[in-house]
């Protein structure tokens, strides 16, 4: 009888030496099991990273022993289908960037403290914002309750003050000058006379205008997800953004002049570097200091420059609240947001007619 020349392997190892660590982490639609594998050159590695992926993802975890990266990830993932592509990326770049100093902790140990050194680490070593800082707290705090645990962080946590000063804007003239009669003109029109996010503006179909083609229905986005990514929703940031809003006669021209054979097809049919990156490098050359999302913040501004009530910018924009604008919500009647709308787009013709006379003269 021959004898066996190798050795006996351990209980894990493979043919290879190599310990293999499982780990079922799930249940598919039919019941099946979703197994996880983890290998290493010791039982013992493969079995540290299985723990450590456990940690993290929250993998058979009472609710007290999670980590608080492992409930993020369950409170984001439980609202995945329900919530707008731009606010899951926001989710994940938090999960991913934000306040990691404390995200390996278990939520039932989790402190007041550690919370704030997170936040002051991140402020003084990435300039995290107020704003930014705010959200991700919020977020944690958020998924915190879902489990049970509701420390009401942004009641206990003190976030660093508001930056001293806003950015200064150009004016509207100063942009529309500069953009006529070339590629950026029409998707910037659409967002600072229509106030439009770059996403709504990407989103706009042919079929989105009105029969009479005096109105645009705002209804669908289509978001960045980097590495050249879109993806169309069917629709807007947040229930007030979708809106069907004025369509002025010289925009409605500018949209048909482009070329296209279906109502079906986009009106901007552009990437998102096309239309928000490569506008704001053609703006520095210019020496003009905007982004594209700020050409809302001019729609603001001027409007409110022009006494357009904050309530029909907040309603006109699809902001959900009017906090942005530091007003209380008032209602308006039909004959006043018709008034204001007149206002508007007498303001932006005037300026692109001044803007043509400028150049017939220059000719």
């Amino acid at each position: 009888m021959a004898k066996s020349s190798g050795k006996k392997k351990k209980p894990g190892q493979l043919s290879s030496g190599n310990f293999r660590k499982q780990l079922v982490i799930g249940y598919d639609v039919n019941g099946k099991r979703i197994v996880k594998s983890f290998t290493a050159r010791t039982a013992w590695e493969a079995e540290k990273m299985a723990a450590e992926y456990r940690a993290k993802h929250g993998v058979g975890v009472a609710p007290d022993e999670l980590t608080v990266s492992a409930a993020l990830e369950k409170y984001i993932n439980a609202r995945r289908d329900i919530i707008a592509p731009s606010t899951l990326k926001g989710y994940n770049v938090i999960l991913n960037h934000r306040l990691q100093s404390i995200m390996m902790t278990k939520i039932s140990k989790l402190k007041i403290l550690d919370v704030q050194a997170a936040v002051n680490k991140d402020h003084a070593e990435k300039g995290s914002s107020r704003k930014t800082l705010r959200s991700a707290v919020s977020l944690v705090n958020s998924a915190l309750v879902a489990q049970g645990f509701d420390y009401n962080l942004l009641k206990r946590i003190t976030l660093p003050g508001e930056r001293a000063t806003k950015p200064e804007l150009p004016s509207a003239e100063t942009v529309i000058e500069a953009i006529k009669g070339t590629e950026y003109e029409l998707p910037c029109l659409l967002a600072m006379w229509l106030s439009m996010r770059v996403s709504e503006v990407r989103g706009l179909k042919y079929s989105d205008i009105s029969r009479d083609h005096r109105h645009i229905t705002v209804c669908r986005t289509r978001v960045y997800l980097g590495k050249g990514r879109d993806k169309a929703k069917g629709r807007t940031k947040n229930t007030g953004s979708n809106r069907s809003v004025w369509l002025p006669e010289f925009l409605y021209n500018k949209i048909m002049e482009q070329p296209h054979s279906s109502d079906d097809e986009f009106i901007i049919n552009k990437t998102y570097n096309q239309v928000a990156q490569n506008f704001h490098r053609y703006m520095e050359r210019r020496g003009i200091k905007i982004t594209f999302h700020q050409l809302r913040h001019l729609f603001a501004t001027t409007a409110n420059d022009l006494g357009v009530s904050d309530d029909y910018i907040q309603k006109m924009g699809g902001w959900s609240s009017n906090s942005i604008l530091k007003s209380i919500y008032t209602h308006t009647t039909a004959a006043m947001e018709d008034r204001y709308q007149r206002v508007i787009d007498d303001y932006y013709m005037g300026v692109i007619n001044d803007c043509n006379n400028k150049n017939n003269m220059d000719d």
